[in-house]
């Protein structure tokens, strides 16, 4: 069985995607966020590489996250806007 190859990065994933919702006033959409972190970054970054940092901040209570037809909503949770976490 192969190991998967996981690029290097300098900055975690998780902290890019709460750094560029912040950038957007506290509300981005998923594909403005993977078009973002391709672009400036220059990660090769996968869909569901990055589902996988947006649920783990969901579940952590860093942000919220609501469907709006096909594209994800990205918010920030009350209780990381208010300092509670």
């Amino acid at each position: 069985m192969a190991l998967k190859r996981i690029p290097w990065r300098n900055r975690p994933l998780f902290r890019i995607v709460v750094d560029e919702i912040a950038r957007h006033g506290g509300r981005i959409t998923d594909t403005e966020l993977l078009e973002i972190v391709r672009s400036e970054y220059g990660f090769d970054v996968s869909l569901p590489e990055l589902y996988h940092v947006i649920m783990m901040l969901e579940l952590r209570g860093f942000i919220q996250v609501s469907k709006v037809r096909k594209e994800l909503h990205i918010t920030f949770s009350r209780l990381f806007i208010s300092g509670k976490i």
